[in-house]
């Protein structure tokens, strides 16, 4: 049985702004990954908690921003909502990236993910979420519950502003 501090972190990703924009501050201090779509914090670095779609932005948002085509990320995480790793999901093209139960739950599986924070941008700068946006979403999040991944959060991206599903209540 789930304490009650242990369930605040996912209440957090339903209540509060539904938008918001990085600064350079939050963009400068992202780690980035050296080439494979994949990253991992260092075996000695305390690992940030994403307890709210702020704190997954600060992560996520870097990693889309200015990008020419749309890509999903997944930011993999424990138990307690601390990031384990994020993970390149797909890099589709100006205008759609495939985001299937298959390709965003494999990683998770592999890392031993308790939970995710999906994010992808929009490359036309304009961070709302399509209809397909949130069917998707709907759609991960009922399979997420099938095989025990929970899916906090859904973050669309655009330059540097971002849309929280979760807080639009589609999540």
């Amino acid at each position: 049985m789930q304490r009650a501090d242990e369930l605040a972190p996912t209440a957090a990703f339903r209540a509060g702004p539904v938008a918001g924009q990085l600064t350079g501050s939050a963009l400068a201090a992202c780690p980035r990954s050296a080439c494979s779509g994949r990253w991992q914090l260092p075996g000695g670095t305390d690992r940030p908690a994403l307890t709210s779609p702020e704190a997954a932005a600060e992560v996520l948002v870097a990693e889309l921003a200015g990008a020419d085509r749309e890509r999903c990320l997944a930011a993999l995480l424990d138990t307690k909502h601390r990031l384990l790793e994020v993970a390149t999901v797909s890099v589709g093209s100006i205008d759609h990236t495939f985001m299937s139960p298959r390709e965003v739950f494999r990683d998770a599986l592999l890392a031993n993910a308790a939970a995710l924070v999906l994010a992808h941008n929009h490359p036309s700068g304009d961070p709302e979420p399509s209809r397909d946006d949130e069917l998707v979403t709907r759609r991960l999040v009922r399979a997420g519950e099938l095989i025990g991944v929970e899916v906090l959060d859904h973050l669309v991206v655009g330059g540097q502003r971002w849309v929280s599903l979760a807080r639009r209540g589609v999540v």
